[in-house]
C-alpha cells in the first residue's frame, strides 16, 4: 500500500512538471514569434520587465509632499510643442546703489567651402552696470552702461585678478544701451576724446570693486554725447565678495572656448575626421 501511494505521488509530480514545461514552452514560442515579427529585433514595450520605465518622459521632475499626499510635477520641453532654440546665460550681482550683470554674446559663423564652417566674428562677454532708480526702488535697466570684453581682455582679467588691479578703456563710438560698444551709435568727434573706462581694484577683506566711468582728458564723471536722461549713468560701482568673484572667474574660464567658437568648430572637425577614418580615408592637409 505504501509503495502504491508513493507511485501515485511520483506520477502526480511528474504531471505537474510536464504541465509547467508545456506552459513555459508556449510563452517562449510567443516571445520568439513577437521578436521575429519586429523589424529591428527589439523587445517590445508590452513585455518589458519594468513597466514603470516604459513611458519615462525626457524631462525633469519635482516631488511635493503635503500631509499624506505626494504629487509629482513633470516639467518637459515637449509640453511646449518644441525644444527651445535660444538661451540667455546671465549672472547678476546686486549692490546698494547699482547692479552688475555679466552675459555672453556668441560668435557669428559663416560657410567655408561646400560643407565647412568657420568663425566670421568672435563673441564676447559683456558687463552691464545698472543704476538704481531715483526713487530707490528697483533698478533702471534701460539706463544700463555696457562694457564688452574681448577674449584677450577676459584672459587679462583672469591673469591679474584678484591680486592686481586692472584698468581697461574703450574709445567712445557707441550708443548708450547698445549691445555693442565697438561699433555703431554715437561716433567719435574730432578733438573730443571721450573714453569708457572699466576699473577693477582689490578692496578690503578679499573684495573687488568694479567701476565704470566716462572720462575726458583724464577727468571722470562725464556724460556721453547726446545724453539727457534724469539719472546720471556714471560713475557706477559694485563691490564683489570673494565668492561672487569666484563665480565670475569660473564663467570667464568656461566661456573662452564658446566666444572663440573653438569648441563648436572642434566638435565638427572631430566628427568629420572620425567619419573619414571609419570610411577608410585619411587626413590630408
Amino acid at each position: 500500500q505504501d509503495i502504491t501511494m508513493f507511485t501515485k505521488h511520483i506520477a502526480h509530480l511528474s504531471s505537474r512538471a510536464a504541465s509547467r514545461c508545456s506552459s513555459a514552452s508556449r510563452r517562449l514560442t510567443s516571445v520568439s514569434s513577437t521578436l521575429s515579427s519586429s523589424s529591428d529585433g527589439a523587445l517590445p514595450l508590452a513585455i518589458s520587465r519594468r513597466p514603470q520605465d516604459v513611458s519615462r518622459p525626457s524631462s525633469s521632475s519635482s516631488i511635493t509632499s503635503i500631509g499624506n499626499n505626494t504629487k509629482i510635477h513633470n516639467r518637459s520641453f515637449s509640453s511646449m510643442g518644441m525644444m527651445p532654440r535660444r538661451g540667455f546665460p546671465q549672472y547678476t550681482i546686486f549692490g546698494p546703489d547699482s547692479a552688475l550683470s555679466i552675459r555672453a554674446v556668441l560668435p557669428q559663423f559663416r560657410r567655408a567651402g561646400t560643407d565647412g564652417v568657420s568663425v566670421e566674428r568672435r563673441g564676447k562677454l559683456v558687463f552691464e552696470f545698472v543704476p538704481r532708480n531715483a526713487s530707490g526702488a528697483g533698478f533702471a535697466w534701460s539706463e544700463k552702461t555696457l562694457f564688452s570684453l574681448s577674449v584677450e581682455e577676459v584672459g587679462l582679467l583672469l591673469s591679474q585678478l584678484p591680486g592686481n588691479g586692472v584698468e581697461l578703456s574703450h574709445s567712445m563710438n557707441y550708443g548708450v544701451g547698445s549691445d555693442d560698444d565697438s561699433s555703431g551709435g554715437v561716433m567719435q568727434q574730432s578733438g573730443d576724446l571721450l573714453e569708457k573706462v572699466l576699473t577693477i581694484e582689490p578692496g578690503d577683506g578679499a573684495t573687488l570693486n568694479f567701476k565704470i566711468d566716462y572720462m575726458k582728458n583724464g577727468v571722470g564723471g562725464q556724460s556721453p554725447p547726446q545724453f539727457d536722461h534724469a539719472i546720471p549713468t556714471t560713475p557706477l560701482e559694485v563691490t564683489l565678495q570673494a565668492g561672487e568673484f569666484e563665480v565670475i572667474k569660473s564663467i570667464f574660464q568656461t566661456s573662452i572656448p564658446y566666444i572663440l567658437g573653438w569648441n563648436t568648430t572642434m566638435d565638427i572637425a572631430s566628427a568629420a575626421a572620425m567619419s573619414k577614418g571609419m570610411s577608410g580615408g585619411g587626413n590630408h592637409y
